[in-house]
């Protein structure tokens, strides 16, 4: 049976007169029209007062405005010009069994004045009613259940989200919403009405008194807490992240050429876009590693065409260049080049770094932009490219030769592996074990690559794994082999699909499952044709499934402030620490429904650990924060502390940290050189960020890094240790008579007892029967 308007419409149209039927009909649902007869002055709402406009700021679009703020002072709305019709008895009882909609008054025994009072009420000025009330010398005497129904009523309107998210639209912040609610409780207990209580009553708490409600307070608001909307508008338009395409306008007055080469790994795509790059007078290439800059910047210059390298920690000017190499963080957005390349575009989407990617994107003044990556960001740079106007040309492309995975998996049994495999495991414990296992059970000799290793460590035991004149033929790695390096793996074969990711353990991500697979196999190297598969024949079905499933769209991408957005912020606050500032800016911001804030936990722990910090300004602050640290590692931590305390006091920042003398014996000695390496690292990225007489110490760090690398290498292939325990609850591996095994799948592990449990309980049902 129809419900709600629609049986308000049965009623009205299946009577022989409806013209008082429809004006009661239209009251209470709040269709109060000036002129229902001249449809060009007949609206809904649609007209914002102009006491709101002030303040509404152009980046709400999201629900936040205000129709229902032009309350039209007609209690009636007329079909025919100057008639008044009266309600007869055989109406009013219509009106009584229409019940006047599910949302006007829902007691059947009103009188028609009631009614009609009702309707009159609900089509007042806002503005007028608030000043009834201010305006009021006192309250009108109300029955203990209309008064407990308007208790009902404002308590909800406290906690509604509706209301809460349209406050923001005047500049009443979410955390500031329930102080004003209270405020405008007391206000309106102390004011109250009859008339305008007991239509709220007969609303009862919801979103049709919300709605009635809201406008008054509006007008509360604005009268009683103008210091506090000026001071939240100032904070919202100083954390407006909105339309980030408009903060570089010389990219916008540009007409460039974006050209997505979109495959997967070896197709050839980046291939490509470097050919393209090189060809041109000026170009720049932005990785997302130092090690695949790295190799870029050594093959540019051997084929001829002089090219500089830039990272973080690394500045090499070659005379005369007019390339350059860079990681994607360090590209600059004021040079002006003809053709530039971002690889592994997808990355935008990454939820700590993504916000690099899209800045260049957005940023470089380059006629052409080469995108390299897979289709999953694809619809959302038609989107961008949409928004700053650019030309996009789409370049697809297939596998040089097919990815094949191959049904016989390991068997559990490590000793299967052969000659031109890749092991990967997603832990540093978990590799080294799987090391130790090959290297003493069978005749094979194994690399090792995984990401706390330094660049030059991993491009060494890359080159050792890919020499054909020794007995290195296993490569052993983490998820890090998934990109920038260019390897020989005949199969990669998957250790585990699940990882643990800090919390709990997951299965590994499709995308990177197809990431790490699609290293094997490569064109121009011993084996063209990749195979892949795994270690256990209960993790291959996961595999199957994820080589098969299509790339997930992206929806949204990173950003994040730059400093001179975090300084307009900060000038709104007074005596808050980093952290917080870094905090109210999360809360605050506004973004557009592509863009969502990178996290930004560990720039916050660094900001803790450097308040204790004197001397520091909010800049120094800023680029201590976004230094290459572990936070998970004590010593580098001490170290960052340290520098940043003798920057503080105008002091010369010393290394002030003993060089070993020999490789690693244990694995203890081996997390003491990586731990060495790291802050190494970390100096001569801040020594690129401050002024150079405040790291002195570049040119004996830079030797000190190269040895330690030296010392990492010879460490890693001399390995033949059990590693240290991180993490005591793991499951250990275990060993049998016939060689080694991995604890089992935990998710095939689940899988499988659950239906054990339920081929059980079918089992004990036939015996009942």
């Amino acid at each position: 049976m129809a419900r709600g308007p629609a049986r308000n419409l049965l009623y009205l149209y299946s009577s022989r007169n409806n013209f008082t039927k429809i004006r009661a009909f239209l009251l209470p649902n709040r269709f109060l029209h000036s002129d229902f007869s001249n449809p060009s002055k007949s609206h809904l709402f649609n007209t914002p007062d102009p006491k709101f406009s002030k303040f509404t700021p152009p980046h709400f679009t999201q629900s936040l405005n205000y129709r229902f703020l032009e309350f039209h002072r007609h209690p009636f709305s007329s079909i025919v010009e100057n008639e008044s019709p009266k309600l007869d008895s055989d109406d009013v009882d219509s009106i009584s069994d229409v019940g006047l909609g599910e949302d006007g008054p829902r007691k059947e025994n009103l009188e028609p004045e009631k009614i009609l009072n009702f309707a009159q009420i609900a089509s007042r000025d806002p503005v007028e009613i608030y000043r009834e009330l201010r305006d009021a010398a006192r309250n009108e005497k109300q029955s203990r259940t209309d008064w407990n129904v308007l208790v009902e009523i404002f308590r909800s309107f406290a906690k509604s989200g509706w209301a809460t998210n349209q406050a923001l639209a005047v500049y009443i912040g979410a955390s500031y919403f329930p102080t004003a609610a209270h405020e405008f409780r007391d206000f309106f207990f102390e004011k109250c009405k009859t008339d305008i209580v007991k239509y709220l009553v007969s609303l009862g708490p919801g979103i049709e008194a919300e709605k009635f409600l809201f406008p008054i307070f509006v007008e509360f608001c604005l009268e009683e807490f103008p210091d506090e909307i000026k001071r939240f508008r100032s904070v919202v338009e100083s954390a407006d992240l909105t339309k980030p395409h408009t903060w570089f306008p010389f990219a916008r007055a540009m007409k460039r050429k974006i050209v997505y080469h979109c495959g997967p790994t070896n197709s050839g795509k980046t291939y490509n876009a470097l050919q393209r790059c090189m060809e041109a007078k000026k170009g720049i290439y932005c990785s997302p590693l130092r090690l695949l800059a790295m190799e870029v910047f050594d093959k540019v210059n051997a084929l001829g065409v002089y090219c500089s390298l830039l990272t973080g920690q690394e500045k090499k000017f070659v005379p005369f260049s007019n390339h350059v190499a860079c990681t994607v963080e360090m590209v600059s957005v004021d040079e002006l080049y003809d053709v530039a390349v971002i690889d592994e575009i997808q990355m935008m989407a990454d939820p700590s770094r993504g916000y690099a990617w899209t800045r260049a994107l957005l940023g470089l003044k380059a006629d052409e932009i080469h995108l390299c990556g897979d289709p999953s960001v694809l619809d959302i740079v038609r989107r961008i490219c949409s928004e700053t106007g650019d030309e996009l040309v789409e370049q697809h492309y297939d596998r040089f030769k097919p990815l094949v995975v191959e049904a016989k998996t390991l068997l559990g049994d490590l000793k299967n592996v052969k000659s031109g495999d890749c092991i990967v495991a997603f832990s540093r414990r978990e590799i080294f074990e799987v090391k130790l296992a090959i290297e003493k059970y069978t005749k094979h000799r194994c690399c090792v690559i995984y990401g706390a290793l330094p660049p030059e460590t991993r491009r060494q035991q890359a080159n050792l794994f890919n020499d054909d004149n020794n007995d290195y033929d296993i490569l052993v790695a983490s998820d890090a082999v998934g990109m920038g390096l260019n390897l020989h793996i005949r199969r990669v074969v998957f250790y585990s699909l699940s990882k643990y990711n800090g919390d709990k353990t997951v299965p590994v991500p499709a995308s990177q499952v197809k990431q790490i697979a699609g290293r094997a196999g490569r064109r121009g190297s011993p084996y063209p044709e990749g195979l892949t598969t795994t270690l256990h024949l209960e993790d291959l079905d996961y595999l199957i499934e994820c080589l098969k499933k299509p790339f997930d769209e992206v929806k949204k991408v990173g950003l994040f402030p730059f400093f001179e957005q975090v300084e307009l912020f900060a000038g709104q606050f007074s005596d808050v620490t980093f952290a917080q500032l870094l905090e109210k800016f999360a809360q605050n911001c506004r973004l557009d429904g592509s863009y969502f804030l990178c996290h930004h936990n560990h720039i916050k722990k660094i900001a803790n650990m450097l308040e204790k910090v004197q001397g520091l300004s909010l800049e120094d602050r800023f680029n201590f924060c976004f230094a290459p640290v572990n936070i998970r590692d004590p010593k580098a931590m001490y170290h960052l502390l340290r520098f940043a305390s003798s920057y503080a006091h105008k002091l010369p920042v010393n290394i002030a940290m003993g060089m070993p003398k020999c490789t690693a014996r244990n694995d203890s000695e081996l997390l003491d050189l990586e731990t060495k390496h790291q802050v190494l690292s970390m100096y001569l990225w801040l020594s690129n960020q401050f002024e150079e007489e405040k790291f002195p110490y570049v040119k004996k760090v830079e030797a000190m890094a190269v040895d330690i690398a030296e010392l990492l290498g010879d460490s890693l292939t001399k390995a033949n240790w059990k590693p240290e325990s991180r993490n005591p609850g793991k499951p250990k591996l275990q060993e049998n008579e016939i060689g080694h095994e991995r604890p089992r799948s935990l998710i095939k592990l689940y899988e499988q007892r659950r239906k054990e449990g339920s081929s059980a309980g079918q089992n004990l049902e036939k015996v009942t029967a």
